[in-house]
């Protein structure tokens, strides 16, 4: 299907107010034990943001995580520096050039975020669970074409 021009605010307002309003719900009133873990384990969002993106395997170095978290180098540094001490991150020189660092997850890293997805993804079923039939099947089939987008990793939410 082909766009026929360019969205209109009023347009794209009529999808992006209710996806932000299910948004907020979803976070606020489906993820209490999500939060409580993340305070038990002493996490800054930053930190939780940090292991997030290094969960699907691939090496970063600071600078790439701070332009995909838009926070500065420091305020990355810093949080990654606890991931590091606390045993959750990895620091190792990369191989290309010996004066940048790349950042995995350690085994540690990975258990920590398995269990904040499984927390996270026992929240959103409690919604989903919530919802009659026609509107979860409602929200299955818009979710279907959605999932097509590139950004989109499902298998970050399986563990």
């Amino acid at each position: 299907m082909q766009a026929t021009g360019a969205p209109t605010q009023a347009s794209l307002d009529e999808v992006a107010l209710p996806l932000a309003a299910l948004m907020r719900h979803l976070v606020t009133e489906t993820s209490p034990d999500f939060f409580k873990e993340v305070e038990r384990l002493d996490l800054s969002f930053t930190q939780v943001k940090a292991m997030n993106l290094l969960s699907d395997g691939d090496p970063l170095s600071v600078k790439g995580m701070s332009d995909a978290i838009g926070l500065s180098l420091a305020g990355v540094s810093r949080a990654v520096e606890g991931l590091v001490q606390r045993g959750m991150v990895k620091r190792a020189e990369n191989p290309d050039d010996r004066r940048a660092k790349q950042l995995t997850l350690t085994a540690k890293g990975r258990n920590t975020m398995q269990g904040l997805v499984r927390l996270r993804l026992a929240g959103v079923r409690i919604f989903v669970a919530e919802l009659d039939r026609p509107q979860r099947e409602a929200l299955r089939g818009a979710l279907e074409l959605v999932m097509e987008h590139p950004d989109i990793k499902l298998s970050e939410m399986q563990t």
